[in-house]
């Protein structure tokens, strides 16, 4: 999928026509943008919170210090989505955005696809190696308690409402949660989506 900063009528720059065709063909273009828009310096950002509302994972492959990616990463952050950033040499301009992320704890670093593939759980069902079942009878925390019986509500459930459910602080959720996976009791969903093991 393309996301556009401008009207379904042009495509800028120019030579990524063919790209676009190719887009076409495969998922398609979106935008925000009535045709006769202009592809002004101002719509990219806008045009940014689209990507970022409509990935599952969001990676930064190369950003400078002041980058779209990092306005596109902000954002990603903020609607819960997974941020991931590949590092560069620290002298590199082009690589100062995706440092900075990571160095900032905004994005998990990832060097690869198998990176990827292992962060989000996307690990085909007969490549996964066996986990331990989860144990019957350990012992819980008050606020791991809170957690698991939010959790026997439901299939899965997304992090903001299990703040909320819960009324515990955001730190607490994430002690209990995990201390829970560590335990074997719940597992970490793409998309800051939790269940149990």
């Amino acid at each position: 999928m393309g996301v556009l900063a401008h009207g379904l009528d042009r495509i800028y720059p120019p030579q990524n026509k063919n790209l676009a065709k190719q887009m076409t063909a495969q998922g398609g273009l979106l935008t925000d943008f009535t045709s006769n828009t202009s592809p002004d310096k101002q719509n990219f950002p806008k045009r940014n919170r689209i990507v970022a509302g409509m990935c599952d994972a969001l990676i930064v492959i190369e950003s400078g210090k002041k980058g779209g990616s990092l306005i596109t990463a902000e954002l990603a952050n903020g609607y819960n989505k997974d941020v991931f950033a590949i590092p560069g040499k620290t002298t590199d301009t082009r690589s100062e955005g995706c440092n900075y992320l990571i160095r900032h704890n905004k994005a998990s670093l990832v060097t690869g696809a198998a990176d990827l593939i292992e962060l989000m759980n996307w690990v085909p069902k007969e490549k996964r190696v066996q986990k331990k079942q989860r144990e019957l009878f350990i012992e819980l925390a008050p606020n791991e308690k809170i957690i698991v019986d939010i959790l026997q509500q439901r299939e899965n459930i997304q992090i903001d409402e299990l703040y909320f459910k819960s009324g515990l602080s955001s730190s607490a959720v994430a002690a209990a949660l995990l201390m829970l996976e560590m335990q074997n009791a719940v597992i970490s969903l793409p998309g800051k989506v939790y269940k149990l093991a």
